[in-house]
């Protein structure tokens, strides 16, 4: 056999130095030229890593356009039926939109009172640009069919841009200098009204303060209404009123407690006024009686620094800098205040004075003149006339003449409106932030968000280095205690989540060097292996910059994973060249020789590989976006392990490798000795009792099936992260007052709830564990997570955004505050959110929907069956004990106010329908009648009734109607009977259909599928009981696991097809492939075994770890195969084949798989939750299948050709005097 052998690689030899060229002889026989490309590679890798994009997630493109249509003062069903369903139309008609599914959506809309919000999701790979011209020329179209009063149509294209940097800038609490000076302006005005010492017994003043650009702006009358209002409660007698620069109040004799005067201020604040309509710049009412204590109680009650309209203009200094930033695609300010001048009118003054609430904008319009004066040509000058008569500010609009007194003197617009310089009342959206002051205090403080978006393709890294340098400097022009803080910051998050991960890839690199070490027992292979690593990652990387790959949490891991594969070429391709040197070859040949030899086994191994994670490209949606870059990372690492195998390692080893010192043992000893002999008397056994192996074999995977039926289906699990967020729901009808009232007491909860953990639980830490928080109230915050969908502007909806110090704390407080909340906040809904991986809105979600063609006059009773069986979906989740909360989104009915016109009436008091709603439009919500213009702002001059006029809902029956083409003006009593009734303000639809979505939390410590396999059987007869035209769909969790699993199994036989035909194209056999594939479920089987010991569920990644798993196994397999039919070829035995090949393998196989699974443990440990079910798949299918390769197939390749007759396997007698154990040795 010996000679055999010899002659073949005499052979090789010969044909490699006359008739082909070979890369291994090549680079050995080139040492200069392979230096210089050793060298190369490494540069070109380094220099790949510095400028590669580094991002902490893959880039997953969020294809969601936004259509927006207005239609003020009409009800939501109303708003549904004449715009949402004509515009969904227009949308339906865009070939570029994504197919409807149980997961995700086409179309999908949000019908509010007097606003359509509809969401158009494109396809995947769809041209984004070209798709959205599409639809924005479809609503283009569409607007011609919308009602008249209907606003245009606004496409939001960037919804699914995702913030970088999200900043928030605000105002400090007023310092202790200013609130002294305000102090004591406050007391003298209190002084001079009480007068006398005397006179001061028993007197109490109640004061808010306002900005001091508000002074004197604000009537008296109003003052004195809400003097009127105490009095007429019995809170005191003898009132008067104060109404100095930057305060006002009013001054009387009282009995009452200084806390049920507050509470009384507060509650007509927010019944009859409303605290956000009121003021937005002041601050908290505050009570004085001793007038030495005027500035105690002042500093209890400090409010906010800075005005909104200041904080506006602090804020668009700095978004203008950071604009023009390199890297700066976008800059977004939300929480700005629009301020607005405020004419408050009285409806009896105005008409006392013949005039109409009409009339304001014409004379307005007369004098805020911009009409240009023309041109004059002098002298060979154009010169332009530039007429004065616009508005400078707002004590100019008070100045406009509007009528005549009986004396014919002139009467100023002062004289019988207020005006105020205001904000937008309610406002549409309100930003706060919570941190410790310089004295180590929590304050609350106004604050306006910027949403920095980063350029495709930049370096993140720079972005923030830049962004922290453009605020150095633009603080030169700001307050000095301004605060300017960073609620989401990802170049900290990447530069965290790259180190970490780069620090797992370390580790797993010197675990890799250290079995190498133990395993070959010499530290010349060892040297030779951990050489080779940085080479395959250096040109890995280069690889991946030429495809586009860049650097996150996905690429790094697929490195760390391909480790082990990495170094599987390498140490068989080193291991040959050791045997060749064993055998007596020169090292110059035996350098490229081996490899040589091994070429073909080594290649297949490589292409098994190769396709086994290629089809993972197939992946569709967010997982296939998430996950594009693991099989494009696997497949350059396997190939840049090949390349170094047939290059780098011939050329290094010639160089480091030497011939063993001591003779080796001989196959005869090895059968005998050490770990070997008790291989081979193990599988000897094996191959004897092969039918009793292998019914332990299928004892195995029953063992499987069973151990499956018992772990947790998941889909993917929440991020690690410094942020989580809570969403803060209240009923339909609440108001931006009432949310942020809530959100107050849920801050303060939240801060509590973690300073209690830190004290109780945490020692020794280097601050404290809350950081700060951020609130949004009106709707959401910008989109600051890729996966988190921003709420639509909604008075009942708030966000809070909590950031830690320490991300890991995060998944154990999250379940500790949503306790507290849900204890300590009733008749709210709030919901405490970890950021997640995925894009699926609830854990638990079930679809109710009503797909039939209903009248207009069935409307109602269609929805009233969607309730009904949305009520009755909820009934049966809520039976599940897993279940934290159960809701549904439409919600409960809202309060609305139905205002019926008597036609005959009107008719004869000459007013119209138009007159009636005009004076309640205009009078309720105000009309713009004219803009003041500072500088490059431009704020509207709002007409509206006085807020004494229209804080209550009686108020509507005594507003004046005033008709357009006369001077009459009635009670609108008179013509018009008002009711109040519940009728649905939220409707919600699924591609063009109404839809309930009924959702659930699983309370800590569970996931959603504990809910879904309590309560599927119940949910499914009720689906089957539901009338035509009405369906029940599942969707959340179990819609995306089960559409991730049929991927994942398509995509395992795609791969194990691929690696069948190339097994066929091995082999030139039908059969034997199968041997190969016979190990693959005892894989399968340990990746169960680890995921249920370790507690992991089995959710995508832990599929996808098993799916990959099949190429792994199959690579060792091959070369295995490769050394049976070496000795097959030397005249071995069947028996003797199996166990000699079993033993030149063995050596390799226990390196690369200990490789392998000891590379995985880093990413189990700093990988989190995402990568961990993954690894300890791979980790424990390896495992088990490494003695499925050493010791089953060795059986079933036996019973194929002695039992089955299914291989042929032909014996060659050994020439006499040939020993075996001369062809190789170890």
């Amino acid at each position: 056999m010996a000679d055999q052998e010899e002659k073949r690689q005499a052979e090789i030899i010969e044909a490699e130095s006359h008739h082909r060229f070979n890369t291994a002889r090549f680079f050995v026989d080139n040492p200069s030229i392979s230096a210089a490309l050793l060298v190369t590679i490494l540069i070109w890798g380094v220099v790949a890593y510095l400028f590669m994009p580094k991002s902490k997630d893959p880039d997953i493109p969020v294809r969601i356009a936004v259509a927006t249509t207005h239609w003020r003062g009409q009800s939501a069903v109303r708003v549904e039926e004449l715009v949402t369903r004509k515009v969904e139309e227009a949308i339906a008609q865009s070939e570029y939109l994504h197919e409807p599914d149980s997961r995700t959506f086409a179309i999908k809309s949000l019908t509010l009172n007097g606003v359509s919000i509809v969401q158009a999701q494109l396809a995947p790979k769809t041209d984004v640009t070209k798709a959205f011209n599409d639809l924005n020329l479809k609503l283009i179209d569409a607007q011609q069919q919308l009602p008249s009063g209907a606003s245009k149509i606004s496409l939001n294209s960037e919804f699914g841009d995702t913030a970088a940097i999200l900043l928030s800038v605000a105002s400090p609490r007023a310092g202790p200098t200013e609130i002294t000076l305000r102090a004591e302006d406050i007391r003298e005005g209190i002084s001079e009204v009480r007068g006398q010492e005397s006179n001061s017994k028993g007197r109490v003043s109640i004061v808010v303060a306002l900005p001091l650009s508000l002074a004197d702006t604000y009537s008296a009358t109003g003052l004195w209404i809400f003097a009127n209002w105490l009095e007429a409660q019995g809170y005191g007698t003898n009132f008067e009123v104060l109404n100095g620069a930057g305060y006002l109040g009013v001054d009387f004799l009282s009995d009452k407690s200084n806390s049920e005067i507050l509470a009384a201020t507060k509650l007509y604040l927010s019944d009859r006024l409303s605290a956000q309509r009121f003021f937005p710049d002041a601050w908290d009412p505050f009570v004085v009686r001793n007038l030495a204590n005027t500035r105690d109680n002042l500093m209890k009650v400090a409010g906010a620094k800075y005005s909104y309209r200041q904080l506006d203009d602090f804020s668009d200094l700095i978004a203008a800098n950071i604009r023009a930033i390199p890297e700066v695609k976008r800059v977004l300010r939300t929480g700005v205040l629009t301020q607005e001048v405020k004419l408050l009118y009285s409806q009896e003054r105005l008409a006392s004075y013949g005039l109409r609430p009409d009339m304001i904008a014409p004379i307005l319009n007369a004098r805020n003149t911009t009409i240009p004066g023309g041109t004059i040509i002098s002298d060979d000058l154009g010169i332009a006339i530039m007429p004065s008569g616009e508005f400078n500010n707002h004590e100019e609009i008070a100045n406009v003449p509007v009528a005549l007194s009986d004396t014919g003197t002139p009467v100023y617009l002062r004289g019988i409106i207020d005006i105020i310089m205001g904000y937008q009342a309610p406002p549409p959206l309100l930003n706060y932030y919570v941190n410790k002051d310089e004295n180590g205090e929590w304050q609350r403080s106004r604050s306006i968000n910027l949403s920095v978006q980063m350029l495709d393709g930049k370096q993140i890294g720079e972005l923030g280095r830049n962004v922290s340098t453009v605020l150095e400097k633009v603080k030169v022009d700001l307050p000095k205690d301004l605060i300017i803080e960073r609620v989401s910051d990802q170049p900290r998050q990447v530069r965290e989540s790259v180190s970490l991960f780069l620090e797992a890839l370390i580790e797993a690199i010197i675990l890799v060097v250290i079995i190498a070490f133990i395993g070959f027992s010499d530290w010349r292979s060892a040297v030779l292996l951990m050489i080779s690593i940085p080479v395959t990652l250096t040109m890995t990387f280069g690889f991946m910059q030429l495809l586009g790959i860049d650097i996150q949490q996905v690429s790094i891991a697929a490195l760390i994973i391909a480790l082990g594969l990495l170094v599987d070429d390498p140490v068989v391709a080193s291991d040959a060249i050791k045997r060749q040197m064993a055998s007596g070859k020169p090292s110059i040949i035996a350098a490229w020789l081996g490899p040589t030899l091994l070429a073909k086994a080594i290649f297949f191994a490589t292409l098994t590989n190769i396709v086994a994670y290629l089809p993972f490209l197939l992946l569709t949606g967010n997982q296939g976006d998430f996950l594009h870059s693991l099989p494009i990372v696997m497949v350059c690492a396997l190939v840049a392990s090949r390349i170094v195998s047939m290059t780098f390692i011939p050329f290094l080893g010639n160089t480091l490798l030497r011939p063993p010192d001591q003779t080796e043992r001989s196959l005869e000893v090895r059968r005998k000795e050490g770990l070997t002999g008790h291989y081979y008397r193990t599988a000897d056994w094996a191959i004897s009792n092969r039918k009793i192996v292998i019914l332990i074999a299928l004892g195995i995977l029953v063992l499987g099936v069973v151990i499956k039926s018992q772990l947790r289906n998941a889909f993917f699990p929440a991020d690690v992260q410094y942020l989580f967020y809570v969403d803060i729901w209240l009923q339909n009808d609440a108001s931006i007052d009432a949310t942020d009232n809530v959100a107050k007491v849920a801050e303060e909860i939240i801060r509590e709830t973690i300073e209690e953990y830190q004290r109780e639980h945490v020692k020794n830490s280097d601050g404290p564990i809350l950081e700060g928080i951020s609130s949004t109230l009106g709707g959401g915050a910008p989109r600051f997570w890729y996966t988190s969908n921003p709420q639509q502007k909604q008075s009942n909806y708030g966000q809070i955004i909590v950031r830690l110090s320490d991300k890991y704390l995060t998944p154990i407080l999250v379940p500790i505050i949503q306790a507290a909340l849900s204890e300590r906040i009733p008749g709210a809904e709030l919901d405490v959110r970890q950021l997640q991986t995925s894009t699926v809105d609830h854990p638990v979600e079930i679809r109710v929907s009503g797909r039939v063609a209903v009248g207009s006059l069935e409307e109602e009773k269609d929805i009233a069956l969607l309730r009904e069986y949305a009520e009755k979906v909820k009934e049966i989740i809520e039976k599940s004990p897993y279940a934290r909360v159960v809701r549904a989104d439409w919600a409960g009915k809202s309060l609305v106010m139905n205002m019926n016109v008597l036609e005959d009436r009107a008719e004869m008091s000459g007013v119209t329908n138009a007159d009636i709603a005009l004076a309640s439009s205009s009078g309720f919500t105000g009309s713009t009648v004219d803009t003041l213009r500072q500088g490059d702002k431009e704020i509207p001059i709002v007409a509206q009734l006085r807020l004494a006029e229209r804080g209550q809902l009686e108020d509507v029956n005594n507003l004046y109607v005033f008709a357009s083409d006369s001077d009459i003006h009635i009670p609108l009593r008179q013509v018009a009977t008002t009711s109040i009734l519940f009728s649905t303000e939220r409707i919600y639809r699924l591609e063009k259909f109404r839809t309930i979505t009924v959702y659930a939390f699983p309370y800590s410590g569970f996931i959603s599928s504990d809910i879904m396999s309590g309560v599927q059987k119940e949910l499914k007869e009720l689906s089957n009981s539901l009338p035509a035209g009405y369906q029940l769909q599942i969707s959340g969790d179990a819609a995306s696991t089960r559409h991730g699993f049929l991927q994942l199994l398509m995509i395992m036989a795609v791969s194990s097809s691929a690696i069948y035909l190339a097994l066929v194209f091995q082999f030139s056999s039908l059969i034997k492939p199968l041997v190969v594939f016979a190990t693959v479920p005892l894989g399968m089987v340990g990746a169960l075994i680890a995921l249920f010991i370790s507690g992991q569920p089995f959710g995508f990644m832990a599929f996808l770890g098993i799916v990959s798993l099949i190429g792994v196994i199959v690579s060792h397999i091959i070369v295995l195969f490769d050394f049976i039919e070496m000795r097959h070829t030397a005249g071995d035995s069947l028996r003797q084949a199996l166990l000699d090949a079993g033993i030149l393998r063995l050596r390799p196989i226990l390196i690369t798989i200990a490789a392998t699974t000891f590379a995985l443990i880093p990413l189990a440990i700093h990988g989190g939750p995402l990568w961990r079910p993954l690894c300890f798949a791979q980790i424990g299918g390896l495992i088990l299948a490494t003695f499925g390769t050493l010791f089953l197939v060795p059986v079933i390749y036996t019973t194929m050709v002695e039992d089955l007759k299914w291989i042929k396997w032909t014996e060659r007698k050994p020439k006499k005097g040939s020993d075996p154990s001369d062809l190789v040795t170890t």
